[in-house]
């Protein structure tokens, strides 16, 4: 199977388990202090691990492409594995603290089980970066699917522990310890089909330096987004969670999907790294996330109604949930563009560190004035507001660092900042659309299924059409 097919089904797979334990919280647990202790930790944890594999891989790749040998990648094995076990024992350490600081309303039992949660998932972050190296190698020597499968053993680890029907406390620990050994036994996949490479494919420098700065950008725009949400009350962090699983998840993962695989041909084989290339990417990227995100605009009422709201999740919950929900259906976009633009400075000739230090910098500020400033008025929804219109705010510095590369492709100025201001308006007509648009929410299930079927065929139809008329067809093949 084609690099970038199994890339995309491994992750609409890796959507449905994320879907699923976003589901079996919400009938278990709902928006209460025991959810927001496992998510508070989970997403200050985990959410260090999925940053790591997506910016470290910028790294690896480079390093393992150009240091061939067994020698070699058992060296960047054992320091990966000592970093990674040096971050885990610092997180373990600084749980009480980490915990006072991101969330000072957390008091008592709940306070003590989010420290337990930070705990027990600090164990993945050595087995999760060897992992990053070993899906590097595998991605070097043509395998995207089978490492992108092996990683998603932690999810269904925690989908099977929150479907055994425990009691609420029990559940979050042992849903922890499940996501450390789905970790082991995703590494255990990987390890036997890594081969290390016969000669060097490439002479590209990883920028150590602009990934290490990703990391902690990402990192802190996540303890931000965490530490608003819990100030906006309790089942704040759970509903910014459970709508980024929702409508966020699935556009983020189709962004990755082709993002990866572009770099991974950008390293190997700098001479196809063109500004046609990028434009084209994007181009098939966003037309992928219209037909996408536009199907979860249409269902998302019924989603929260009738899969979130049938358990622990109540009126005033399904209430908050829905705008967040609808804002944060634009957040991929932003995410796909600025993910984009990153890879194409990083793969690029010189040092770019202070060009992704400034892109970085812009897109917390953006999420801080936002949700210092509207958190009192419209609670988690100014957070969802920052992760759209940060990344985007970052997206636009580095493009305009890279305009002089990219317009050389016969890209005028005005289509670009034309889809910008139009991403920036849609956030305001998504925060609105529940107001405007309140027979959605009053429609039936049936009816509504119905709707979606036919407008995701006719969407279906006009992308497909739209996609073979631009020659884009190649980019959903590599």
């Amino acid at each position: 199977m084609r690099a970038g097919a199994s890339q995309f089904l491994v992750q609409l797979i890796g959507l449905g388990l994320a879907v699923a334990i976003s589901v079996a919280i919400s009938h278990g647990l709902g928006a209460s202090a025991e959810a927001d202790a496992f998510l508070l930790g989970r997403r200050l944890v985990t959410g260090l691990q999925e940053v790591l594999v997506q910016v470290l891989t910028l790294v690896f790749l480079p390093m393992v492409a150009m240091r061939a040998g067994k020698a070699a990648l058992l060296r960047l094995g054992f320091w990966v594995a000592a970093a990674g076990l040096l971050i885990a024992l610092a997180f373990a350490a600084l749980s009480g603290p980490i915990v006072v600081a991101i969330a000072p309303e957390m008091q008592g039992e709940t306070a003590a089980m989010a420290r337990r949660v930070i705990v027990v998932l600090s164990g993945s972050l050595p087995l999760a970066l060897v992992g990053v190296l070993m899906g590097a190698a595998l991605n070097l020597s043509g395998r995207f699917g089978w490492p992108a499968l092996a990683r998603l053993a932690p999810r269904a680890m925690v989908l099977g522990v929150f479907l055994a029907g425990l009691g609420a406390s029990q559940s979050v620990m042992w849903a922890a310890a499940g996501f450390v050994a789905g970790n082991a036994v995703a590494l255990l996949l990987m390890l036997p089909l890594v081969r290390p490479l016969e000669a060097p494919t490439s002479q590209v420098t990883p920028h150590v330096g602009a990934a290490l700065l990703l990391v902690a950008g990402a990192q802190g725009a996540l303890w931000l987004e965490t530490a608003l949400a819990a100030r906006a009350g309790v089942g704040g962090i759970t509903l910014l969670e459970m709508g980024q699983r929702v409508v966020a998840l699935l556009g983020n993962t189709l962004a990755l999907a082709l993002v990866m695989p572009a770099f991974a041909k950008w390293t190997a084989r700098p001479d196809e790294r063109t500004g046609r290339h990028f434009w084209k990417l994007a181009a098939a990227g966003t037309a992928l996330l219209v037909l996408a995100q536009g199907l979860l605009m249409i269902l998302a009422p019924r989603i929260v109604a009738n899969v979130l709201g049938q358990g622990a999740l109540g009126a005033e919950g399904q209430e908050a949930l829905l705008p967040v929900i609808w804002i944060l259906a634009l957040a991929p976009f932003a995410t796909l563009l600025s993910r984009l633009l990153v890879v194409w400075r990083i793969t690029g000739a010189g040092g770019h560190l202070g060009q992704v230090g400034l892109a970085v910098v812009v897109d917390l500020c953006v999420r801080s004035i936002l949700g210092l400033t509207l958190l009192p008025t419209i609670g988690v929804q100014a957070v969802a507001l920052g992760m759209v219109l940060g990344p985007l705010a970052s997206a636009a510095v580095l493009g305009a660092l890279s305009w002089r590369d990219l317009r050389g492709e016969g890209v005028g100025l005005l289509p670009v900042l034309g889809g910008m201001m139009g991403l920036a308006a849609g956030v305001v007509v998504m925060w609105t659309a529940p107001l405007v648009l309140p027979w959605f929410a009053e429609q039936s299930i049936v009816s509504t299924l119905a709707l979606a079927s036919l407008s995701g065929v006719a969407a279906l139809g006009v992308f497909t059409m739209w996609v073979r008329w631009r020659g884009l067809v190649w980019v959903f093949r590599f």
